[in-house]
C-alpha cells in the first residue's frame, strides 16, 4: 500500500491540484466557510503545517530572508493522509479478525491495501481519504459495544462519529453503527430498556461534543454554520444541473472505479453468500460474525439509501460506503478458509490485478502535463514581468525559482491605479456557471436564493476579449483545459482563439494527459485529466 501511495506523491510538487483540496488552506482562526467542515484543515495545521511554518520563521530569523518550503508542506500533508489510510487498513483487519477470523481479516485488509480506487484518493489533500479513517475508528468502537457494552465504548463511538462528521458531513452516517450495536447487544431486553438506555443516550450525546471539540467556532458562528450547511445540503445533489431522478444505479456502478470489476464481482458475490449464510443460521445473538455482518451492512444500507437518492453521483460520494460493503463480505470469506486452495485461485489474480492498477495510478499522477509546465516556467519565466494564468493553471509563485511573484485577481483589480508589484501573475476567474444555475433552480429556496453569487463566484465575461488582453499585456499566458471547457461561449472562444494564434501570442508548450487504459481502473481520476498550454508574446 505504501509503495502504491508513494508513487506519484509529488504530484503538484508544491501544491495539490485537486480543487476540493482542504489540507493546505491553513488554520487562521475562525473558518471562512462551512460549506465543508474544517476538520481536515485543523488536523493538517496541527500535525504538519505548524512545524514547517516554525522552520520558515526560524530561517527568516537566522538569515533575514523569508523562505517558503511549499514542497515540504505538500509532502508532509500527503504522508499524513497515507498514515491515516494505513490506520484504516489496520482497523479493517482488527474488526474483521474480531468478528470473523484471521482468514477473512487478511483478505479484507489486502483488498483495502491494494484497491486502486483507495490509492487514488491517498494522493489528494481533500477530506475523502482521512474521512475513511475516522469512520472506521468510530465503527471499531461500535464493534466493541457489541462485545462488552462498556461505557467507554459508547462514549468513544459517539465522540469519534462527531470527529468524522467534522471531516466531511456525510461521515455522520457511521453514527448509525452505534445505534445498531446497542440493539444487537440488548436484543433480549425490553424495548424501553433499549430505547432509554443511559449508555445509548450518553453515546449519542457525544456526537455533537466530538464535532464541537474539533470546531468550537460553530458555537458563536452558528448562524453562518447553519446557512452554509443548508446551502451545501441543497445544492450538492444537483451541482452540475442534474435536477431529476435518483443516483442508485450510478452509485452501484461506481464500485468498479474503486474496487475494479474483478474485485467488485468477488465482493458482491461474497456479500450475497454471507447474507444467505447468516439467514440460514437459527440463533440471532450467539455468532459474532452475524453481528459483524449486520453492523457493517446497516451502515452501508443507510448510506446507500441517502446518498443514492441524489440525482448527481460522484465516485467520491460512494467512497465512504465501500469499506462497510467489504466488511459485510466477512462471513463468507471466513468460511472460504475450509476451501482455501480454491479461494486462492479466485482471489490471488484479483489482488494482483489491483496491484497493477494501483501502480499505474501513481504513474498517471507522475505524467500530469502541468508538472512539465512547471519545469518550463522555472527555466523561462524568471524574466517575465507579467504572467496571465487561467484559474486551473498551477500557482507559479509557489515554485522556489519564482519566489517573489505576486498573484493578483484580475476581476478585483482597479485598472485606474498602476500595478506596483515588480512581477505579477494575473489570475483569471473560472466560469463554472453555477451561480446562474442555482439562482434559477433554487429561487424559492431561502438558503440558496441570493447567496449563490457569493458562494460560487461570478465570472466577468468582459475580461475575456482582445481589448482587455492587450490592456493586461502579459508576457506569458498559461491555460488549463478545465478553464475553457465551461458553459460560457465567450470564455470558451477566448481561450481557443489564444491557442489558435488569433491574438499576438504563440504556443511554446502544449501537452495533454494520456488517455486511460480501458482495461485498468479507475478510468476517471478527479482533477487529473487535462491539457496545459503556455504562450509567449510574438
Amino acid at each position: 500500500m505504501l509503495l502504491f501511495s508513494f508513487n506519484g506523491i509529488r504530484w503538484g510538487r508544491v501544491e495539490c491540484w485537486n480543487r476540493d483540496e482542504m489540507a493546505l488552506k491553513g488554520w487562521h482562526g475562525k473558518p471562512r466557510s462551512y460549506l465543508k467542515p474544517p476538520g481536515v484543515v485543523f488536523l493538517n495545521q496541527v500535525v504538519v503545517l505548524s512545524s514547517v511554518e516554525r522552520v520558515e520563521k526560524l530561517v527568516k530569523y537566522l538569515t533575514g530572508k523569508r523562505e517558503h518550503y511549499n514542497e515540504a508542506k505538500l509532502l508532509g500533508s500527503r504522508f499524513l493522509v497515507v498514515a491515516l489510510y494505513a490506520g484504516t487498513v489496520v482497523l479493517a483487519f482488527q474488526i474483521s479478525l474480531t468478528y470473523y477470523g484471521v482468514f477473512a481479516a487478511r483478505f479484507i485488509a489486502l483488498v483495502f491495501a491494494t484497491s486502486a480506487g483507495f490509492v487514488e484518493y491517498n494522493h489528494f489533500l481533500s477530506c475523502d481519504s482521512p474521512l475513511l479513517f475516522w469512520m472506521m475508528l468510530a465503527f471499531y468502537f461500535a464493534m466493541r459495544i457489541t462485545l462488552t457494552g462498556r461505557w467507554i465504548d459508547y462514549l468513544m463511538a459517539g465522540f469519534i462519529t462527531g470527529v468524522a462528521t467534522n471531516m466531511k458531513y456525510n461521515g455522520l452516517a457511521v453514527g448509525f453503527a452505534l445505534v445498531v450495536a446497542h440493539v444487537l447487544l440488548s436484543w433480549n431486553r425490553s424495548w424501553k430498556d433499549r430505547v432509554f438506555s443511559s449508555h445509548l443516550i450518553a453515546g449519542l450525546a457525544m456526537v455533537p461534543v466530538g464535532f464541537i471539540v474539533t470546531d468550537p467556532y460553530v458555537l458563536w458562528d452558528y448562524k453562518k454554520f447553519v446557512s452554509d450547511f443548508m446551502y451545501n445540503y441543497a445544492v450538492t445533489p444537483v451541482y452540475d444541473g442534474q435536477l431529476k431522478g435518483y443516483g442508485y444505479t450510478r452509485f452501484l456502478a461506481d464500485f468498479p472505479e474503486i474496487l475494479g470489476w474483478p474485485g467488485t464481482v468477488l465482493i458482491a458475490a461474497a456479500i450475497l453468500a454471507s447474507l444467505a449464510q447468516i439467514a440460514w443460521r437459527p440463533s440471532f445473538s450467539e455468532h459474532r460474525e452475524r453481528s459483524g455482518f449486520l453492523l457493517a451492512a446497516s451502515v452501508f444500507a443507510l448510506y446507500f439509501i441517502k446518498i443514492g437518492s441524489f440525482p448527481r453521483m460522484e465516485t467520491r460520494f460512494v467512497l465512504p460506503s465501500i469499506p462497510f460493503a467489504v466488511l459485510s463480505a466477512g462471513p463468507f470469506l471466513q468460511s472460504a478458509a475450509r476451501r482455501a486452495r480454491w479461494f486462492y485461485i479466485l482471489a490471488v489474480p484479483v489482488l494482483l490485478y489491483n496491484c497493477v492498477c494501483s501502480f499505474v495510478v501513481g504513474m498517471r499522477f507522475n505524467d500530469d502535463p502541468r508538472i512539465e509546465a512547471q519545469d518550463w516556467m522555472e527555466a523561462n519565466a524568471r524574466g517575465a514581468r507579467r504572467i496571465e494564468s487561467s484559474a486551473g493553471s498551477p500557482h507559479w509563485y509557489k515554485l522556489h525559482a519564482l519566489d517573489g511573484l505576486e498573484e493578483l485577481e484580475v476581476q478585483h483589480l482597479d485598472w485606474s491605479k498602476p500595478i506596483v508589484e515588480e512581477t505579477v501573475d494575473l489570475r483569471m476567474p473560472h466560469d463554472n456557471g453555477r451561480a446562474k444555475l442555482f439562482e434559477k433552480v433554487f429561487k424559492a429556496n431561502k438558503w440558496v436564493s441570493g447567496q449563490a453569487a457569493s458562494q460560487e463566484g461570478v465570472c466577468d465575461e468582459r475580461l475575456f476579449c482582445r481589448t482587455e488582453l492587450l490592456r493586461r499585456n502579459p508576457d506569458i499566458i498559461t491555460i488549463h483545459s478545465s478553464d475553457y471547457l465551461v458553459p460560457s461561449a465567450i470564455v470558451h472562444a477566448y481561450y481557443l482563439d489564444l491557442i489558435h494564434g488569433e491574438f499576438p501570442y504563440e504556443v511554446v508548450y502544449d501537452r495533454e494527459s494520456k488517455p486511460a487504459n480501458r482495461w485498468l481502473y479507475p478510468l476517471d481520476i478527479d482533477f487529473l485529466w487535462g491539457r496545459e498550454v503556455l504562450l509567449v508574446r510574438k
